[in-house]
């Protein structure tokens, strides 16, 4: 992919190198720092949090989402948080380190975005399916087919360099 100048600092920057990510679920960042320990248990790719009177218990998998780049061979992958209910979770764990085929096999988990994504206006929440894809490789969430939010369009037809651009600036700068 062609190397980009940034209009917010000038430099070029090269696209392929870039994928916005997200660290947590937006739930376990709601969790007070001081009851975390306590209320949530989270690894590089999976997530649970409780709440204080263990009566609420929401389970969280990290996914890619990828977006097509018009003109381009590649895509660019937004890491994110895809909340499942505990059954998925747990068929998605017992699965975890399976071979590709057999993940491949599997039918794709429900999930819903569990993440705000910087640029965007109501994305936590949106539903959509998750499919496993090999023990070396994470997940991909694939949005409901129904979803007319801009990111679900937008992961279905694609976006031009320059929206990526857009996604580098509001995440680096």
């Amino acid at each position: 992919m062609d190397r980009l100048p940034c209009p917010s600092c000038g430099v070029e920057h090269d696209l392929s190198d870039f994928e916005p990510s997200y660290r947590s679920p937006d739930a376990y960042l709601a969790v007070p720092t001081e009851e975390r320990d306590f209320r949530t248990t989270r690894g590089s790719d999976s997530c649970r949090v409780r709440d204080d009177a263990d009566t609420n218990r929401r389970y969280f998998l990290r996914a890619l989402l990828p977006v097509a780049i018009r003109g381009e061979q590649e895509t660019c992958s937004w890491g994110v948080w895809v909340e499942v209910s505990e059954a998925a979770y747990e068929r998605a764990r017992e699965l975890w380190d399976a071979p590709a085929t057999i993940q491949l096999a599997e039918a794709p988990l429900d999930g819903a975005l569990a993440n705000a994504l910087l640029g965007y206006d109501g994305t936590l929440g949106l539903p959509g399916t998750m499919q496993l894809t090999g023990p070396t490789t994470p997940p991909v969430f694939t949005f409901a087919p129904e979803i007319t939010h801009l990111l679900a369009v937008e992961q279905r037809e694609g976006v031009y360099p320059e929206r990526v651009l857009e996604w580098l600036v509001a995440h680096v700068h």
